[in-house]
């Protein structure tokens, strides 16, 4: 899933132009551990050091999803409302808003389905 910055800031922007009108590019219904899951992060960092995460991948309708949450610092966050499948890109922030450059990133297979509504991601 390689994105040029150029085609990253386009996703970023339609994303936000959907949710000021309400519709959220990333959320949805899905029914509970059958296509896609649900991101609980858990930040084994600092406490105080990461206060954001961006998450970019596959949505559970198969779209292109770009998402910035603001975490709990030393804690566990549940992006609840955005399903996710297939490789989910991860990248933690030292700001509010995903601003600035990340300072740490990975990847995730989350699967289309499992019991449960979870995959759980550790942050360092």
């Amino acid at each position: 899933m390689s994105k040029n910055f150029a085609a990253r800031a386009a996703v970023a922007a339609g994303s936000l132009a959907l949710a000021a009108t309400g519709v959220l590019g990333g959320a949805g219904t899905a029914a509970a551990g059958s296509n896609g899951q649900q991101i609980a992060y858990t930040d084994h960092a600092t406490p105080g050091l990461r206060h954001s995460i961006e998450l970019y991948g596959y949505n559970h309708n198969g779209e292109e999803s770009l998402g910035c949450f603001n975490i709990n610092s030393g804690g566990t966050t549940y992006v609840s409302g955005w399903w996710w499948r297939g490789d989910l890109t991860v990248k933690s922030y030292n700001s509010y808003n995903c601003q600035n450059s990340y300072s740490w990133g990975t990847h995730v297979a989350v699967p289309y389905s499992q019991n449960g509504d979870w995959t759980y991601v550790t942050g360092y």
